[in-house]
C-alpha cells in the first residue's frame, strides 16, 4: 500500500474496492439504519460542511465529476451509527 496522504487517487479507490469486495461477500453494514439513526458518514458530514468543504467545493478542488461523497457517508454511518435524541 502506498504511504497516505501521496495520493489521494489511489486511496480513494483502495477505499471504494474494499467496500464493493465487502458488498460482493455480502456484508451490508447499512441493513440496521432508520430514519432516527445519525452516523459516523453524518458527523464528517457535518463537520466539513461547517468548515466550508462541501461535495461541491471538494468535486472542483480535485477536478471531479462523481466523487461518491454520499455513498462514503452511508457507509460509514453503517459501521457506526446511534438513534438520535428528538428534541
Amino acid at each position: 500500500m502506498k504511504e497516505v496522504g501521496h495520493d489521494w487517487q489511489t486511496v480513494r479507490q483502495e477505499v471504494n474496492d474494499t467496500i464493493k469486495e465487502l458488498k460482493k461477500q455480502g456484508v451490508d453494514v447499512n441493513s440496521h439504519l432508520t430514519k432516527d439513526t445519525v452516523g459516523l458518514g453524518d458527523v464528517v458530514q457535518s463537520t466539513l460542511t461547517k468548515l466550508g468543504i462541501t461535495e461541491k467545493r471538494f468535486k472542483e478542488w480535485f477536478g471531479l465529476k462523481e466523487c461518491k461523497c454520499q455513498e462514503r457517508q452511508k457507509w460509514l454511518n453503517g459501521l457506526l451509527s446511534w438513534k438520535a435524541n428528538k428534541k
